[in-house]
């Protein structure tokens, strides 16, 4: 039997994320666009209890996904931040049949996810692209961003 390493990797990270009390969660933003967000387990039970942390969107670059370009800060900040971790579109498993292309479609769809999620104010920290989507949703929801 052959085992894949990025498997492994996967259940690992996984595991990681499970025991600093995150959990994977598909967020509906419109018909057809669908996001993926990593957050706090507690956020999703359903009395929808939100953290008294202060809560920190992480949104990655053009090179990977979402958890793999944040790992070591949720392992280090999770216990201290809300920490809300999307796969942008057309990154890990976030998909859209829109078919628009622009840092103001990833900011938007990040606003409508995290109120979907019951965020209404919150931090944002970007990386590379991320940073330029994290600007955009600042200046199109400045009552959102910290």
């Amino acid at each position: 039997h052959k085992i894949h390493t990025f498997v492994i990797l996967k259940l690992i990270i996984h595991g990681l994320m499970k025991a600093v009390g995150m959990t994977s969660q598909l967020v509906e933003i419109e018909p057809g666009t669908t996001m993926h967000f990593w957050v706090p387990t507690e956020s999703i039970h359903p009395n929808n209890k939100l953290s008294n942390k202060p809560p920190v969107l992480f949104v990655h670059g053009f090179f990977a996904n979402g958890i793999m370009t944040w790992l070591f800060q949720i392992l280090s900040l999770s216990s201290n931040f809300a920490v809300y971790v999307p796969d942008l579109l057309f990154f890990g498993y976030s998909v859209t049949t829109r078919p628009e292309r622009s840092t103001s479609i990833q900011a938007e769809c990040l606003a409508k996810g995290m109120m979907k999620l019951g965020v209404e104010k919150f931090s944002v920290v970007g990386l590379s692209y991320g940073g330029m989507v994290g600007f955009k949703l600042a200046q199109m929801y400045p009552h959102m961003v910290e």
